[in-house]
């Protein structure tokens, strides 16, 4: 069919995805279009035969893609992207298989013989295929939006989203030097002059690059929800920028009392607040997380330990409300106390570099870039890692000092700071709450400030020290399999019978549900659980109606407890390995038992300080009703704010004051969404091309599941089918211990390390899992139909009819 034509006194008027490629064809310097032939529905069902005449004549005997070109696919107001049918590979030289394929693809658009197809040659022997979007597509903040696909060959792989793909966002007036890529420096430019030619700045477009060098352009619309972008979004941006860089220069700058030339910022190391509170979290819920660990419960708990004690410096930063960890005073917590400071800079340097050369390790650190004890594999590590990065005499102190705090950690008797941690959890569990004078608004403002004080000195302390020692008896067991001492069945075999407190919450609901136990036990020992454990707006389990609606699943809670005995040959391995790492303050059944101790206990004090933080949430909704707030609203004020009316009233009417501050709250995370950082600030060019960095899952156990996906959120109800499906979860923790009483298949998170709250409990129950995937694998199972997930082989892929 003639092509209309598009470009009317110098302006470019965009048509269907055919029309708009034709057109292009002439104007565009920077990209090839591959050839093609359109035809629209109507002639195809009256000229069947001669349209397919011409197509084998234009391409002959050559390997075909056929796609839809409706006329409504890419409009202005709607892109209906990925609504129809493509069929990639069609064999042009079988007129019956091409036949079939334009059918299919004519059949699946929406009935208006207008429509069209579009046939083109099949763009072969691909590098990269991806899709660069001008403007971010939610807010049209002023950033390059790229994805792309250098592994798998194929051209649909990113806009069919069941891949694994790179993403960067490039910030608009980024200077052209911190592009780095000379083959994304290509993509951009490709992407400036379609702007330019087409007169328009939003614009979606998907493109491919051949290994012979050459960059195809496959298609290009209009972004449809450009009209409801704010006006104001692109130069808000800019502004804040210019004061996010200066903060980040000035943040990586030397600091008095630390080590390290610079810092790197990131969302995943040590304490994982992506994990904990989200990425971009809400102002109450960041502020009680850095209230109760990240000013300076962590850096506290350390010292305690026998690590370095560090000036008053804070663990986390919020940019534009987006939390990262400053890893370099992460770093330095992990130096033994008495080593010399010209010994630390050198390791916190190298391990700074480390991570900045592998940022897939980001939720990793402390079993693949730091050393925190002295474990198995010490010296191989460090060798194979930092291979001349200290003298004889400096390395043999650091070993020493590492082997001097791992023995404190782990010799029984007094001043062992595992079991002091454990004895002050147990005495901070058995306090009553404190109560309430009177049913008023002061009152359960002084509640609530009472728990959260007391949470943090009796609750988040001890819990730092104990999952300290989780961390260190995770780093033993995974050396001795890694040096033939145990396997990893035997390992997972192990840590299936670390009775934790879900195992008992799994028994009592079923318990409850064959009506051994009442529903208000359970609820007195486990109500206080809420996923999002910092959230308010997150409904307890007290709160909640779902959670007995549903009949018990059939294996439920009926396994008999495994069992293990470390074997003859296991005991004797294991002794030699503590012996040779001078670790012989126990032998090893006390290294199991250790474990078993640090790894139930890191489980156990969590529970109970959460008591009181998720009390302490509701003690502040009490107060936020009398003030006419609700949680939504409260949710979007610090904990500094509110816990200052305890000594400083309002001056005002109470509800105008928190109104007015839950409503800047609002507005300053909806400006945050609209502000485009990577999970890692390695310094200032990160602010201006953030990279979206791949995540390596961390397996858990040796198990393996295939299955459909269900993906769960704070607001899931109960009731939802997790039988024998793979659950996908972005923030895990302990709120979501309920799907455990469900019969999950799997489980798969986007945030959590190898020793998270997850990881531990899948690896008591046995349940396969991916822990950590990223952003970028996660959403891609997320969306799958099924999923295959192979922990023995870390296979993690999506299954698609």
């Amino acid at each position: 069919m003639p092509i209309r034509k598009q470009r009317i006194h110098g302006i470019f008027r965009f048509g269907t995805k055919a029309e708009t490629l034709e057109h292009l064809r002439p104007l565009i310097a920077e990209a090839v279009i591959p050839e093609s032939v359109c035809f629209a529905v109507r002639e195809w069902k009256t000229s069947r035969a001669a349209i397919l005449r011409r197509i084998q004549k234009t391409f002959g005997a050559v390997t075909l893609a056929v796609r839809s070109s409706a006329l409504g696919e890419d409009a202005a107001g709607q892109s209906l992207a990925g609504a129809f049918m493509t069929r990639l590979g069609v064999d042009g030289a079988d007129a019956v298989v091409l036949g079939q394929a334009i059918d299919g693809v004519a059949a699946s658009m929406t009935g208006d013989f207008r429509d069209q197809v579009l046939v083109q040659a099949m763009v072969e022997d691909i590098a990269v295929s991806g899709v660069i979007m001008t403007h971010d597509m939610v807010h049209g903040a002023p950033y390059y939006c790229i994805d792309y696909d250098d592994e798998s060959g194929r051209t649909d792989l990113v806009t069919a989203g069941n891949g694994i793909n790179k993403g960067l966002f490039v910030y608009r007036n980024a200077e052209p030097g911190l592009i780095r890529s000379p083959r994304v420096s290509r993509f951009l430019k490709m992407a400036r002059e379609l702007e330019r030619v087409c007169g328009c700045p939003a614009l979606d477009i998907e493109f491919g690059l051949g290994r012979d060098g050459r960059l195809y352009l496959f298609q290009v619309r209009r972004m449809a929800l450009s009209a409801s972008w704010h006006p104001v979004t692109q130069r808000r941006v800019a502004r804040q920028l210019v004061h996010v860089e200066r903060f980040v220069r000035e943040r990586s700058a030397p600091r008095t009392g630390l080590l390290g030339r610079r810092t790197i910022l990131a969302v995943m190391p040590d304490w994982n607040p992506a994990e904990i509170i989200g990425t971009t979290p809400r102002p109450l819920a960041a502020s009680l997380y850095r209230e109760l660990v990240t000013r300076d419960v962590w850096r506290e708990a350390r010292a305690a330990m026998g690590y370095r004690r560090l000036p008053e410096e804070e663990l986390m930063v919020l940019i534009n409300n987006h939390p990262y960890i400053d890893v370099r005073n992460s770093f330095n917590s992990f130096l033994p106390a008495a080593l010399p400071d010209a010994v630390g800079e050198t390791l916190v340097d190298a391990w700074l570099d480390r991570l900045d050369a592998c940022p897939e390790l980001h939720d990793k650190v402390e079993f693949e870039i730091v050393p925190t004890c002295r474990d198995f594999c010490f010296d191989a590590d460090f060798a194979d890692r930092y291979h001349g990065l200290l003298g004889k005499r400096d390395l043999a102190r650091y070993r020493q000092m590492l082997s001097d705090l791992t023995r404190r950690s782990l010799a029984p008797g007094a001043g062992n700071t595992l079991e002091a941690a454990l004895a002050d959890a147990a005495r901070f569990e058995a306090m009553p709450a404190p109560c309430v004078a009177a049913d008023g608004a002061y009152a359960w403002l002084a509640k609530s400030v009472s728990l959260i004080r007391r949470c943090r000195e009796l609750g988040t302390f001890p819990f730092a020290v104990v999952a300290r020692h989780a961390f260190m008896a995770e780093a033993l067991l995974r050396s001795a399999v890694r040096r033939g001492a145990l396997t990893e069945a035997r390992l997972s075999a192990f840590k299936r019978t670390i009775h934790t407190v879900t195992s008992s919450m799994v028994r009592d609901y079923a318990e409850v549900c064959r009506g051994r136990r009442s529903r208000k036990a359970f609820l007195g020992r486990y109500g206080h659980l809420r996923p999002g454990t910092y959230e308010i707006t997150s409904l307890r389990y007290d709160e909640r109606d779902d959670l007995f609606l549903e009949a018990l699943p059939e294996n439920a809670a009926k396994s008999v407890a495994p069992r293990f005995a470390p074997t003859t040959a296991e005991m004797t391995a294991l002794g030699r390995l503590l012996a040779e790492a001078g670790l012989d303050v126990i032998d090893a059944a006390g290294l199991f038992e250790y474990a078993r101790r640090a790894i139930a206990g890191r489980e156990y004090v969590k529970f109970v300080f959460t008591r009181s933080l998720s009390d302490a949430l509701c003690a502040i909704a009490r107060w936020g009703e009398a003030q006419g707030l609700s949680h939504e609203d409260l949710s979007y004020i610090e904990w500094p704010e509110i816990e200052r009316s305890l000594t400083r009233p309002v001056i005002d009417d109470a509800d105008r004051h928190y109104l007015e501050l839950a409503e800047a709250g609002r507005r300053d995370l909806a400006a945050a969404h609209a502000f485009r950082l990577g999970h890692i600030v390695r310094g200032v060019r990160d602010i201006h091309v953030a990279t979206v960095n791949r995540s390596v899952p961390n397996f858990i156990g040796t198990g393996r599941a295939t299955g459909q996906v269900v993906e769960l959120s704070a607001a899931t109800p109960a009731t939802v089918n997790v039988r024998d499906r793979i659950v996908c979860i972005e923030n895990a923790d302990p709120g979501y211990d309920w799907i455990f009483t469900k019969g999950p298949r799997a489980l798969v998170t986007q945030f959590g390390g190898a020793n998270s709250h997850m990881a531990i409990r899948c690896a008591e129950f046995g349940l396969p899992a991916a822990i950590g995937c990223g952003e970028q694998i996660y959403r891609r199972v997320a969306l799958a139909g099924s999923v295959e997930l192979n922990c023995t082989e870390k296979i993690l892929r999506p299954l698609h009819a």
